[in-house]
C-alpha cells in the first residue's frame, strides 16, 4: 500500500505541469545630447553626442587634459594612439550595428570635446628604474616597487599647472608578465610568468637554504597572506586616488594601430574602432562628463549595491567590511565604506551579513552622502541590490534608516542553476523574464538583441535570478530598472552588460578598498575606482 502511494506521488510530481509566467521587458532608452533618446550607446553617441543638460546645446566638457606616465617609448605610443582617436577609425564593417566605425573624438560633432596631451603632462619612468623593480624576487614586493614608480609620477603631474583631468598609466608588457596574475574560470589564480631572478632564488630554496626575511622567499604562493599590494591595478587605484586625479591603466594591446591577425585558439581581440569607443567613453566620464543617462527612471531614485570585502593587511582573517555603491538616476556614482565585523564562514556560512546596527549605519551613511551631493535633498526612493538573501536583522536595519525616505525596495539576487530555452536556433531575447512568483523571478539581461540582429555573446546566456524582493514597487518596475542599470557601465560602449552597475564592479571596488585599510581616507566618486 505504501509503495503504491509512493509511486502515485512520484508520478504526480513527474507529470506536473510547470507553473510560471513569462514575457518581455522593453529595451530601456538612454538620453544623449540635446535630450535625444536611443537604446544603443554607440548609435546614440554617434548621432547625438554625449549627454547635455536640458536647455544646453553642447555637453558639459569641451576638453579633456590627459597625463601620461610610463617608459618614454610607450608614452610616444600612447600619444600616437590619442592622435589617432581624434580622427575617424575604421574596422572591417562586418558588424555595422554591433561594431560601428569610430567617428573621431574632437571639437566637431558628435563629441564636441578635444583630447589635450603632450607637455606639460608627460612624466617618463626610466627603463632602468623599471628593470630594477622587476629584479625583486618577491612577487608582492615587486608589485609594490612598480606601483611606487607610477605613484611618484602621479604626484609630479598633480603638482603641475594646469593639472591633467585623467592620468594614463602606460604599463609595458614586461611589467604585465611579471606583476599580474591570471584568474581562470575554475577560480584558480596563476602567475603569468616567473622572472630569471625568481628562478635563481627558487634554486636556492630547493637546496634547503633559508632567507633572512620571510618576505624574500620567492616560493610564497599567490594565496599567501602577506602585506603589500596583491594586484597591480588595484594597488595603483588605491594609492593614486589621494592625488584626486582619476587614472586609466593602458596596456600595449590598447595602443595597437595596426590590426593583428587572429590566432586560432586565442581570445578574440577588439578591433581598433571598438577600442576607441570604449577608451574615449571611459576617459570622458573619468574627466567628469556623462556619456549618457537613463531616460525613463524617476529622477529622485537612489540605487545601492551592497557587498563585502576582506582587509588584505588584517590580522584576523574573519574580519569583513561592508561597502555600498550608490548610483543616482543621472548616473552619478559614489562609494561608501561601512563598518567592519567578524564573520566565521565555517560556522555562519560563506555569505557575510550585517547586524541591525551595522546595516542601519551603512544606509545612513549613503543617505548623508546623497544629501551632500544633491544640495541637501533626500531621494524619494531607495533601491538596494544584494547578491545574497537578506537576514531579518539586516533588513530591519535598512528599513529603520530608510524611514525618512517615502519608498524603498530591497532586492536579493542568487544563482540556483535554473535555465530556460526558446524554440529555434537562438537564445532567449534580452529582456525575457520568467515569473515564478511576485518575489521569485528570472531576467535574461543577455540574449538575442533584435536591434543588433545577433546575440553578442559566446556561451549560452544564463538569467539573473531575483530570489527576494521586499518593498513598495511592483515586480515589473524592479525588472525594468535592472534592465536599465545594465546599460550604465561607462567603462564600455557595449549594448548592455550582464549585471546591473550596482553589482557589476562590487568585487573590483572592494579589492581597491581592501588595499587602503580601514582608516585610510577614500574618494567617494565612483570614477576613481573604474
Amino acid at each position: 500500500m505504501i509503495r503504491q502511494q509512493y509511486r502515485k506521488e512520484r508520478e504526480r510530481r513527474q507529470f506536473r505541469a510547470p507553473s510560471f509566467e513569462s514575457g518581455l521587458i522593453a529595451e530601456p532608452l538612454l538620453a544623449f545630447g540635446g535630450q535625444h533618446h536611443h537604446i544603443d550607446p554607440k548609435t546614440g553617441l554617434g548621432l547625438y553626442g554625449p549627454y547635455s543638460l536640458a536647455g544646453h546645446r553642447q555637453p558639459v566638457l569641451s576638453g579633456v587634459a590627459l597625463g601620461c606616465i610610463g617608459p618614454a617609448n610607450m608614452i610616444a605610443d600612447a600619444e600616437q594612439w590619442l592622435q589617432a582617436c581624434r580622427g575617424r577609425l575604421m574596422n572591417n564593417g562586418a558588424e555595422p550595428l554591433q561594431n560601428p566605425h569610430f567617428p573621431g573624438f574632437n571639437r566637431e560633432h558628435p563629441f564636441q570635446c578635444e583630447l589635450q596631451f603632450g607637455e606639460p603632462w608627460r612624466e617618463v619612468i626610466k627603463n632602468s628604474a623599471i628593470e630594477r623593480a622587476l629584479k625583486e624576487t618577491n612577487f608582492y614586493e615587486r608589485i609594490k616597487r612598480v606601483v611606487d614608480l607610477y605613484i611618484g609620477g602621479i604626484e609630479v603631474l598633480a603638482g603641475r599647472d594646469p593639472r591633467p583631468n585623467v592620468v594614463l598609466c602606460c604599463i609595458p608588457q614586461e611589467v604585465i608578465d611579471l606583476c599580474t596574475v591570471i584568474t581562470r574560470q575554475s577560480g584558480e589564480v596563476k602567475r603569468r610568468r616567473i622572472s630569471k631572478a625568481e628562478k635563481k632564488a627558487l634554486k636556492v630554496v630547493s637546496t634547503g637554504q633559508h632567507f633572512l626575511f620571510p618576505s624574500m622567499d620567492p616560493s610564497l604562493s599567490i594565496e599567501d597572506e602577506i602585506d603589500g599590494h596583491q594586484n597591480l591595478r588595484r594597488g595603483l587605484k588605491a594609492e593614486g586616488m589621494r592625488f584626486e586625479i582619476p587614472t586609466q591603466l593602458v596596456w600595449p594591446r590598447t595602443l595597437r594601430l595596426a590590426e593583428e591577425e587572429q590566432r586560432i585558439g586565442a581570445p578574440a581581440s577588439q578591433d581598433i574602432a571598438t577600442r576607441a569607443w570604449n577608451f574615449t567613453t571611459a576617459i570622458y566620464h573619468k574627466a567628469g562628463g556623462s556619456p549618457w543617462r537613463l531616460a525613463e527612471t524617476s529622477p529622485n531614485t537612489c540605487f545601492i549595491g551592497v557587498a563585502f570585502y576582506r582587509e588584505l593587511d588584517g590580522k584576523n582573517p574573519r574580519i569583513r567590511t561592508a561597502m555600498a555603491q550608490a548610483f543616482t538616476s543621472s548616473g552619478d556614482g559614489y562609494v561608501l565604506r561601512g563598518s567592519s565585523f567578524e564573520w566565521d564562514e565555517s560556522r555562519q556560512g560563506r555569505s557575510p551579513h550585517m547586524d541591525e546596527n551595522a546595516s542601519a549605519d551603512l544606509m545612513r551613511g549613503v543617505l548623508d552622502l546623497y544629501k551632500r551631493q544633491n544640495r541637501g535633498s533626500l531621494p524619494n526612493r531607495i533601491v538596494v541590490h544584494k547578491t545574497s538573501r537578506f537576514w531579518e536583522e539586516e533588513l530591519a536595519g535598512f528599513r529603520s534608516a530608510c524611514e525618512i525616505v517615502p519608498q524603498h525596495d530591497f532586492v536579493a539576487f542568487g544563482w540556483r542553476g535554473l535555465q530556460f530555452y526558446r524554440p529555434g536556433d537562438y537564445p532567449p531575447l534580452r529582456g525575457t523574464y520568467v515569473k515564478l512568483s511576485d518575489t521569485d523571478l528570472m531576467l535574461y539581461t543577455v540574449g538575442y538583441v533584435p536591434y543588433l540582429r545577433t546575440y553578442p555573446g559566446a556561451r549560452v546566456p544564463r538569467p539573473l535570478e531575483v530570489i527576494e524582493h521586499h518593498g513598495d514597487s511592483p515586480w515589473s518596475v524592479v525588472l525594468e530598472e535592472i534592465m536599465a542599470l545594465t546599460k550604465m557601465n561607462w567603462n564600455t560602449t557595449a549594448f548592455a552588460c550582464s549585471e546591473p552597475i550596482t553589482l557589476a564592479f562590487s568585487r573590483r571596488v572592494g579589492q581597491i578598498l581592501s588595499e587602503l585599510g580601514p582608516r585610510a581616507p577614500i574618494r567617494p566618486e565612483y570614477r576613481f575606482y573604474m
